[in-house]
Order: structure tokens, then C-alpha cells, then sequence
């Protein structure tokens, strides 16, 4: 049957797609607004899964810290293309996951996507609505939320990289403890550790690395004639130093490589320890 177009209006003015969609919508549900709204969505479900398959390494990251600096927050809203990330609409739900990750402080993605918006709709419906608008593949990335007796972030100038560190035994207000917080997350961004320290590392890692380096040792020739408890000892010095390379509290630091990020934390005199870390970035999943 003829679909009014006022209706069609309508109904693309609430969803923001597509006049043909939205008249093929309403023919079948009888030009029925909130029918045609759910087939929209029934259909918007299908075309998110369409996109799923393609790359979202834009975005932006979205930051809290609390007045007290005692809380914080950092969570990575994902996209294809630079100027969705720029996007209004990309823009207030990037705010909102902000709010309700600091509110609810959920335990993981399923979580999240569970909870309701500050509109009323859940974190995922929100997701599915905005690909239906945008027709882009969107997701939420890695997100953090740490409490701790300071709270430090740093996020780099294109909003696409973030740190946050949880500091134990400092105030936030503290101008030196503001300033090393802020080094702390500048180093994280550009170092990108797996770890804090060496006791937290996926000891699966540490074997990989070390069978990879056994059998290189190997296949090389100049090591034709030497026995195998030979190799392992040499091996085992570069094992050290690949662990160092991925624990925070061993690298060196950013900003004077002469020094670990350990011994930088006590050249400070601030008295702080790291309780925590985080690492977000659009590009990464």
C-alpha cells in the first residue's frame, strides 16, 4: 500500500536512515511508525553484522578524572573513518559510556553493553542505533576504571591513544605527583607495556619467547658445535631482557633511558608507588 511520505519523514527524522529504507519499512508494517521502527532495528541488527567485518581503528577516547582525583576513567569509542569520530551523535555516546563506566563500573564488555543510558537505552542498543544512522562499522573498545589515592591521565593529542595511572601513597593536587603522573602516562603511551611488573606476565609469553630464541640459536651457524645447555644459558640473558622490555616497572624511562621507570618514581621523592596502569587506543581491540 502507498505510504504517506510525512511518514517517511518521520520515521528517517528519528532514525537518521535512509528515505528508501524508511518507506520500505513502513509498507510492510502498514505505515505503523513504531513497527516500522522495530523492522528498522531488526534490520539494523543484520547490517551491523554486515559491518562487523570491516576495521574500526578510528575513534576517539573518552576521559574522567573525579574532583578529588581519586577516580578515573578511559574508554575507547571505535569507528572506520576519521570524521565519524568527530560525528555529533559519536560524540554523546562516547560521553555517556563515560558516565555510566563511571557510575556503574562494569566488569567487562557484556556488562556494559547492559547497562542504561542516561536516555534510557542500553550501551549496546545505543552501539546498534548509531551504526544504523552512521552505516559504519562502530564499537567499544578497551576501557578502564581505577580507583586509587591519585588518579593520572594522559591523552595524547588526537584523542586516538590514552593512559591512566592508579598511584598509591600521593594527592592528584600535588603538583609533583601531577607531573610524574602525567610523565607516567606519556611513557605508557609510547612504550605500550604488557605488564607492571615481571610476576604479572603471562608466563605463556615468556616460554614462546624463549622456545623462538632456543631454536634461532639453533639455526645458527656459529653455534653449530655448542650443546644444547650451552644455547639455553645464552638464551637466557635475552630472555631477561625481553621480560624487562614488557614490564613497566623495568623500562627504561621515556623521558632518560638511563634510568628504569622504578628508579625515575624514587629520583621524584614523591614516596608514590603504581598500583595500576591501563593502555587504550582506538586501533586496538
Amino acid at each position: 500500500m502507498p505510504v504517506d511520505s510525512a511518514l517517511v519523514k518521520e520515521l528517517r527524522e528519528k532514525t537518521g536512515l535512509p528515505m528508501m529504507e524508511c518507506k520500505k519499512a513502513l509498507e510492510k508494517t502498514g505505515g505503523d511508525i513504531e513497527k516500522a521502527f522495530e523492522e528498522l532495528r531488526r534490520a539494523g541488527l543484520k547490517a551491523q553484522e554486515k559491518l562487523s567485518g570491516r576495521a574500526a581503528k578510528e575513534g576517539r577516547i573518552g576521559s574522567f578524572v573525579s574532583p578529588d582525583g581519586k577516580m578515573g576513567v578511559l574508554v575507547a569509542l571505535r569507528c572506520e573513518t576519521e570524521p565519524v569520530g568527530k560525528n555529533e551523535a559519536f560524540q554523546k555516546l562516547l560521553g555517556d559510556l563515560v558516565q555510566v563506566i563511571a557510575a556503574r563500573n562494569p566488569k567487562n564488555i557484556e556488562e556494559l553493553n547492559g547497562l542504561a543510558l542516561p536516555s534510557g537505552s542500553t550501551v549496546g542498543a545505543a552501539v546498534t542505533d548509531l551504526v544504523n544512522k552512521i552505516r559504519e562499522n562502530i564499537s567499544i573498545g578497551r576501557f578502564a576504571r581505577f580507583e586509587a589515592d591519585a588518579i593520572s591521565q594522559y591523552v595524547h593529542f588526537d584523542q586516538k591513544k590514552a593512559a591512566m595511572v592508579a598511584l598509591k601513597g600521593g594527592l592528584a593536587q600535588d603538583p609533583k605527583v601531577a607531573e610524574l603522573g602525567k610523565d607516567l602516562g606519556m611513557h605508557i603511551v609510547f612504550s605500550k607495556p604488557s605488564c607492571l611488573t615481571r610476576d604479572r606476565l603471562d608466563k605463556q609469553i615468556v616460554d614462546k619467547e624463549r622456545d623462538i630464541l632456543i631454536d634461532a640459536a639453533k639455526n645458527d651457524p656459529k653455534n653449530a658445535q655448542k650443546p644444547l645447555d650451552i644455547l639455553k644459558k645464552i638464551v637466557e640473558g635475552q630472555v631477561v631482557k625481553f621480560v624487562a622490555s614488557k614490564c613497566l616497572a623495568e623500562q627504561p624511562f621515556v623521558k632518560d633511558e638511563k634510568v628504569s621507570v622504578t628508579q625515575h618514581l624514587k629520583n621524584t621523592g614523591t614516596g608514590v608507588s603504581i598500583e595500576d596502569f591501563a593502555y587504550i587506543a582506538t586501533d586496538v581491540a
